[in-house]
């Protein structure tokens, strides 16, 4: 999954439009001038929450969604991220965050396949940085990804409990171009993409203090 679906979707609506190639033209060379990772993924984070808070300015935007505080339904999905986001997360695990290792193993297992992923069972497919309320823990460093979905459909439709892909219910989302289109530029540019589990635990296994805990949890 090298580009998420919906910022794919945004890309192949205004690929034709030569202002358009422009601007992302525009954006990556923006962006590559953060050398480092961690800081390129927070560049990228700060223009995308931009973006949104000029939707949220809306009073009607900020009524219709339905995302609120403690809401993870969408936190139970697969989620793209880039190497740059991986690095930031696998850094809090480094300085101390716990996840459960088990989950993150058998997410990781998955590989980038959907199909593969939802044959996990709904709880164990929750997202490793996710509370014991449903909070993120990750918040201000959470995935470009995490920050784009905003739905205006009932939230319970964002359950994902049946593994067959074709009984999903069908969310309706805020259109979110502007901020599509970094995220667009991000994953375009990264030297590596992936999903959430399987790149975090890539890095992570290259951190000494993690490698003890890899290997007994691989047997689990």
């Amino acid at each position: 999954m090298p580009i998420p679906a919906v910022v794919a979707r945004t890309f192949e609506m205004f690929k034709e439009d030569a202002s358009f190639r422009k601007l992302l033209k525009q954006m990556a060379r923006k962006m590559a001038k953060f050398t480092e990772p961690q800081k390129r993924a927070r560049f990228i984070y700060k223009k995308v929450d931009e973006e949104l808070a000029k939707q949220f300015q809306d009073p009607m935007v900020s009524q219709l969604v339905q995302c609120k505080k403690g809401c993870s339904a969408c936190c139970h999905t697969q989620v793209s991220v880039t190497i740059e986001e991986a690095e930031l997360l696998a850094t809090k695990v480094k300085d101390g965050l716990p996840i459960d290792w088990t989950k993150l193993f058998v997410q990781a297992s998955a590989g980038v396949s959907s199909a593969q992923f939802f044959r996990i069972p709904y709880e164990m497919r929750g997202c490793i940085f996710l509370d014991d309320e449903g909070q993120c823990r990750v918040y201000e460093d959470r995935p470009v990804v995490c920050r784009t979905n905003h739905v205006l459909s009932d939230p319970k439709q964002c359950e994902v409990k049946d593994s067959n892909s074709e009984n999903q219910p069908k969310v309706q989302l805020l259109n979110t171009y502007a901020a599509d289109t970094w995220a667009y530029t991000f994953f375009q540019n990264s030297p590596v993409t992936g999903t959430l589990p399987q790149l975090v635990k890539s890095v992570l296994s290259e951190f000494p203090m993690t490698k003890k805990v890899s290997d007994q949890d691989r047997d689990v």
